[in-house]
């Protein structure tokens, strides 16, 4: 392994505050990249960047978490090149449907005519609801939805009585449950599978240029990805509980092992191509992508293999 005896920058941004990213905090909080001799600037996208990639390639970021959504739909569009991911972060949907009444069993028919309340940040995770829902035989035309709420907005309008179904990441999901307020209708991720999710990018340049930074970068990563799959939700919530001031630490713990038990995380970073495969036929089936793009071009593998082949 190199020398960590010359500390080097890194800029890592993120997309919103989610516990859906617990990797990255461990990562960040347990030293993990410390240890590898970076000094870290971590923080959520600034809002002058429409989103991290955005950031990465104005040269705001170094290291952005993403989805390789983004990469396939600007290949999609006809980019040449496009920010290049390296290790995964995610690998399943992390979201939750929650209805306002306790529904014993929960049946996908249901969902017909309801008003809905889905999570609006971002494309994919509607891209990811509409596979489950057609999967189950429903057209999300089906449904009655209520959009372009922020999550807050939407929690506010879930409380009103506005709908009978909100969609969710954590540890909003967790809230609306402990307190009451809503049930668990079904959890996306054992619905849709392994799927690349979301992951680590940078720039093709930045990759290229700065080859000890991102190797540093992904043996941290890697070391804290094992922290994290030996450890039980109660520690792992003491160790980024930091991140969430806002929220109780019983919350965060249970939002940590709720996403623990459907196994949302790795416990190799490795970006494999049958996950990004199942994410874009998510991708294709929403209408976001219209031509499969091929792997090569956003995926590097050899990264994360050399960044576990020194770690030996």
């Amino acid at each position: 392994m190199a020398s960590t005896n010359k500390r080097l920058p890194l800029r890592l941004v993120e997309v919103i505050r989610t516990l859906f990213y617990t990797p990255i905090y461990v990562s960040v909080a347990g030293g993990f990249l410390e240890k590898q001799g970076l000094d870290v600037d971590f923080k959520t996208c600034p809002p002058e960047f429409a989103h991290p990639m955005s950031a990465l390639n104005r040269g705001a970021a170094d290291i952005a978490q993403s989805g390789i959504m983004r990469s396939i739909i600007a290949s999609d569009w006809g980019a040449e090149t496009v920010p290049v991911h390296f290790a995964e972060i995610n690998s399943r949907d992390g979201f939750f449907i929650l209805s306002r009444t306790k529904l014993a069993p929960f049946t996908w028919e249901s969902l017909k005519g309801a008003k809905l309340i889905p999570v609006s940040f971002s494309p994919m995770p509607w891209a990811s609801l509409q596979y489950a829902l057609r999967r189950h035989n429903i057209e999300p035309a089906e449904l009655n939805l209520i959009t372009g709420l922020g999550i807050g907005e939407a929690m506010a309008a879930f409380r009103a009585g506005k709908a009978e179904y909100i969609h969710l990441p954590q540890p909003a999901a967790e809230e609306l449950l402990d307190d009451g307020t809503a049930h668990l209708a079904v959890a996306l991720g054992p619905e849709n599978g392994h799927l690349a999710y979301s992951s680590f990018a940078a720039t093709n340049h930045y990759l290229e240029s700065q080859t000890e930074t991102v190797h540093r970068f992904t043996v941290g990563y890697a070391n804290a990805l094992d922290w994290l799959a030996a450890h039980e939700a109660p520690e792992v919530g003491e160790a980024v509980a930091g991140f969430f001031p806002q929220v109780s630490l019983d919350l965060v713990v249970k939002s940590v092992a709720r996403l623990k038990a459907q196994n949302n995380w790795p416990t190799n970073p490795e970006l494999a191509q049958p996950q990004f495969e199942n994410l874009h036929d998510i991708l294709l089936a929403a209408g976001l992508a219209h031509e499969r793009q091929p792997y090569a071009k956003m995926v590097r593998t050899d990264i994360v293999e050399t960044a576990l082949a020194s770690r030996k």
